[in-house]
């Protein structure tokens, strides 16, 4: 199998990441496997899309640091390659890491669309992480699954959801990852509210939401495959994460800490009622943060989480998912016509 990896940068990718893992493993599999930076495609007048691809320096890599280290090294290999030549491409940028406020152009779904119409099995789906890429794709499942949110740039239309919600909230950009700009008002706070609502603005939209008590005790991540929560060895991949004292963010990287964790039944519900529109929409790989029986957010660009649940379980996620990938690519083979690649999805 030969698979590209669509990321930031291929230069500054390290071992704890779960692009990292995944292209580890498939190395030592036997496949093919390259890099790919975002902003290194190009098209001419032609179909055919070519892009700069890294790859690690011939030799014995024994763990994904290594790998890591021989991927990034200023001598590691890069070539021109023709994208429609790798049997996958996996796209795994994060498009808002590193985009000029006001910038929404992902060129990761513009040339995945092309490579997707020339029968390159492209995952995740490059039309559904369109319809996806923003926190409101959540408006679109059952009520009974998400908090009360409000999707604004109206001042007046926050402070009235905030009225008749008359708890406490969340106030985030909509466009926002990583913990960044991320507030909680009280109960009838009125101080610091109108800056808080304008500096969260400046990103564009403001996403506003009911805040979850339970979320104290910790969000759950939990890894799906085809709409499916991922188990490795008996264990479903997920784990929890635990805020730092007095911040009100969950992320490892401001501090937070991760524990093994439990899936109920109630949760494994959950992930029934979003399969079907994941599968639909080609959503092959996803993260999902679960606060007691509620999501707070789907994460479908680049999951990350699988350093974690290996360290935490001793398992090896990222062979599972490569596994899987293998049995797609098989499955394509064996038929002479071409079949839309979201049909492989749900194989």
């Amino acid at each position: 199998m030969r698979i590209c990896f669509v990321v930031n940068s291929a230069r500054t990718q390290k071992a704890s990441y779960t692009t990292l893992h995944l292209a580890f493993s498939a190395y030592r599999r036997g496949h093919d496997v390259a890099f790919a930076s975002v902003d290194a495609f190009s098209q001419g007048e032609g179909a055919d899309i070519v892009a700069e691809v890294a790859r690690p320096k011939q030799g014995r890599l024994r763990d994904a640091a290594a790998y890591a280290k021989a991927l990034t090294a200023a001598d590691a290999p890069r070539e021109d390659s023709r994208l429609c030549d790798f049997d996958v491409i996996f796209l795994r940028n994060n498009p808002n890491a590193g985009a000029a406020e006001g910038d929404r152009f992902n060129p990761a779904l513009d040339f995945g669309r092309r490579l997707k119409q020339l029968g390159v099995l492209v995952v995740n789906d490059p039309d559904g992480l369109s319809r996806a890429g923003s926190k409101m794709y959540l408006a679109g499942f059952p009520v009974e699954l998400r908090p009360k949110t409000l999707v604004t740039r109206s001042v007046e239309r926050v402070r009235a959801f905030l009225r008749e919600l008359d708890g406490p909230a969340i106030i985030k950009p909509l466009a926002g990852f990583g913990g960044k700009n991320v507030f909680y008002l009280a109960r009838g706070q009125s101080a610091n509210v109108q800056q808080i609502i304008s500096t969260v603005r400046r990103a564009g939209y403001v996403i506003v939401q009911e805040y979850l008590p339970a979320v104290a005790k910790g969000d759950k991540r939990v890894l799906l495959l085809g709409g499916a929560p991922l188990e490795v060895g008996g264990v479903v991949a997920a784990y929890k994460r635990m805020r730092p004292k007095d911040d009100i963010r969950n992320n490892i990287h401001v501090g937070g800490s991760r524990r093994r964790t439990d899936f109920s039944e109630a949760e494994r519900r959950i992930c029934d009622l979003l399969r079907p529109r994941l599968v639909a929409d080609g959503l092959y790989f996803v993260g999902v943060d679960l606060v007691g029986d509620k999501i707070l957010e789907i994460n479908v660009f680049a999951p990350g989480g699988i350093a974690n649940i290996d360290d935490l379980y001793e398992v090896d996620v990222a062979t599972a998912i490569i596994r899987d990938l293998e049995r797609k690519v098989e499955l394509r083979s064996v038929y002479p016509e071409p079949i839309p690649p979201h049909v492989f999805m749900r194989a």
